[in-house]
């Protein structure tokens, strides 16, 4: 009878640790995409990407949407560099795991957040297919929001369209500047705020909005708020900020 508990405390134990492995599998992606970014390291979020795909491909719902916000944020940064056709196979890929999520959680706003975002970096490579594919991605967008007014992903996306869009399609940056500030209120309440690359991002769209609003009081503060989190983060301690200062010099 003893060795028979023994047995069942090591089998039980045993089944914690496994439990457990994903989630190190995921604090460990995590990590390295958020030095990647401060660092400005890309090529290291790519590789990530790669490994993931390679030896860990995700299984569950929460793996597949991590999976999408590193591509999320690697096609960003591709379709800034003008490598249209890599970024192309990411989206491909991205949309691909979308699709099974909805399909297994028809309800995940997150997911349809995404969605949206995904056809946007559709139009970021062609343009001319604003007209037509802007009006189906805002609309997941607002899907999403209407599933969850709270959610994070929606709510910053939402702001991109109203940042990124001309004025006579709807543009309005002080409307995205609200809606960025209002998703870091809810990322900050959340305290999911450790080695999160994209909370850093969007401290650093904010100060950028305040900028471009001609605010540059404000954007100085975002910058500092930003150093003080992460003192390292090249981005805006070797350009934003600086800039901003050599600018607003009196």
């Amino acid at each position: 009878m003893e060795r028979s508990k023994h047995t069942l405390k090591r089998l039980v134990a045993l089944i914690i640790i496994l439990c457990s492995v994903p989630d190190l599998y995921a604090e460990s992606h995590r990590k390295i995409v958020y030095n990647a970014f401060i660092n400005r390291e890309m090529n290291k979020w790519g590789n990530i990407i790669h490994s993931i795909e390679t030896n860990n491909p995700p299984t569950t719902i929460d793996q597949k949407i991590e999976l999408i916000n590193y591509y999320y944020g690697y096609i960003g940064y591709l379709i800034g560099q003008k490598k249209y056709e890599t970024a192309q196979s990411y989206i491909v890929k991205g949309e691909k795991l979308i699709t099974q999520i909805l399909h297994a959680s028809p309800n995940n706003a997150t997911t349809y957040a995404f969605k949206g975002s995904f056809i946007g970096f559709r139009i970021g490579i062609s343009k001319f297919k604003a007209i037509y594919l802007g009006p189906e991605s805002l609309g997941y967008i607002e899907k999403a929001l209407e599933l969850d007014p709270q959610n994070v992903q929606g709510t910053i996306d939402r702001g991109n369209v109203f940042f990124y869009a001309p004025g006579i399609f709807g543009g309005d940056k002080n409307e995205a500047l609200n809606l960025y500030l209002r998703a870091a209120k809810q990322i900050e309440k959340s305290k999911d705020t450790d080695q999160n690359w994209a909370y850093l991002n969007l401290l650093t769209t904010i100060g950028i909005a305040f900028d471009k609003l001609n605010r540059p009081n404000e954007a100085k503060l975002i910058y500092e708020k930003i150093l003080r989190k992460e003192p390292n983060f090249r981005w805006v301690k070797e350009e934003l900020y600086p800039k901003l200062l050599a600018r607003n010099k009196k």
